[in-house]
């Protein structure tokens, strides 16, 4: 087939690196010529991701049409519906946090308390305000510790605010799960993640998260992805505060918690994206061995560097055109039976030197 990826980042390369591996060609969309999906491209169409002649040209030629981000135009988009397995629901819910918020509860899905927020005058704190649209790795979020605080927040940008309990969690998780034309759902190993500055910092994959906690939470997101009728890979971030497992938000794409997948499991999150939107059966994953995932963020290429002394870590680069501080240049992924070495991977890798 011919798979059409709307965005060159590298959710989209690494789905169009899975495509080839299965057989497909991939014809991309995306305003940079020199974007990192461009490498496994058969074809790049450096134009606007909303450009209306290079869709109905994608529409035209490719067989199915997948996305990689969420800052896409719906209405747009609508116009080539039957060449997107993942529909557009799921990209209209998840990009709105005080929608999502909403979706979740009428699921029946625990969330932190929240409300949308138009003047400090209905605030709550201690909390976190956010941007219900457009912020994503710490950008456009406040931590709110008192009432000064919000000073910080332009209630006149244009932008709508949702105000959200601050939750005191033992730990992050995230449920990657695709679903295939079939209605088979397959799940991740489920990752511990650890955010530094709003930013994923380490997913950890080592089994031990307590067997009720997994289910609430593969739960939770299978009632997600089969009420969207999902076609593809989703993720669902979730706080774990005791036995409550509190929603936060999802993504529907493959996930960047996700990324340990492609060696440290038995099928990678974007092989089963790939095989569930071409109309494959998607493929139990499982965990060859504990791993852990590190971002590498643009003041940090030296990662690379302390990495190549381990021969059990994997060092993904996404070819960025440029190494901006805190931007995701790539990842390493290191894997060991011994889950005690992780942190010794972890540790000596990040270490200034």
């Amino acid at each position: 087939m011919i798979i059409g990826i709307i965005g060159g980042g590298q959710l989209g390369m690494m789905m169009a690196e899975a495509a080839i591996e299965l057989g497909h060609e991939i014809i991309s969309l995306d305003p940079n010529p020199n974007c990192s999906i461009t490498r496994f491209s058969k074809e790049h169409i450096y134009k606007d991701y909303n450009d209306v002649d290079a869709l109905s040209y994608i529409n035209s030629t490719c067989d199915v049409i997948t996305y990689e981000f969420e800052n896409v135009n719906l209405e747009v988009l609508n116009i080539y519906i039957d060449k997107i397995p993942q529909k557009l629901e799921a990209l209209r819910i998840s990009r709105d946090r005080i929608v999502e918020k909403h979706y979740a509860r009428r699921l029946g899905i625990t969330t932190p308390k929240y409300m949308e927020l138009s003047s400090s005058e209905a605030l709550f704190y201690p909390s976190i305000v956010k941007t219900t649209t457009g912020g994503y790795d710490g950008k456009g979020q406040y931590m709110i510790d008192k009432l000064e605080d919000v000073n910080q927040i332009d209630f006149n940008s244009g932008f709508t605010y949702i105000c959200e309990e601050l939750i005191h969690f033992d730990y992050e998780i995230s449920v990657v799960a695709s679903r295939d034309v079939f209605g088979n759902i397959v799940t991740l190993p489920i990752p511990v993640n650890k955010h530094v500055n709003g930013i994923l910092h380490t997913s950890t994959i080592t089994n031990d998260i307590p067997i009720m906690i997994q289910e609430k939470a593969i739960n939770f997101t299978k009632r997600i992805i089969s009420n969207l009728d999902y076609i593809g890979t989703l993720a669902v971030e979730f706080f774990v505060r005791g036995s409550d497992v509190l929603f936060n938000e999802f993504a529907p794409r493959p996930h960047n918690s996700g990324h340990y997948s492609i060696e440290g499991c038995t099928t990678s999150q974007f092989k089963n994206h790939i095989l569930a939107i071409t109309g494959e059966e998607v493929i139990t994953s499982e965990l060859l061995n504990p791993t852990v995932m590190l971002n590498v963020l643009g003041q940090n290429k030296s990662y690379y560097e302390h990495a190549s002394i381990f021969k059990h870590c994997d060092a993904h680069d996404y070819y960025k055109d440029s190494n901006k501080h805190n931007r995701k240049i790539g990842h390493i992924t290191c894997m060991s039976p011994n889950s005690k070495k992780l942190k010794v991977f972890i540790d000596t890798i990040t270490k200034e030197k």
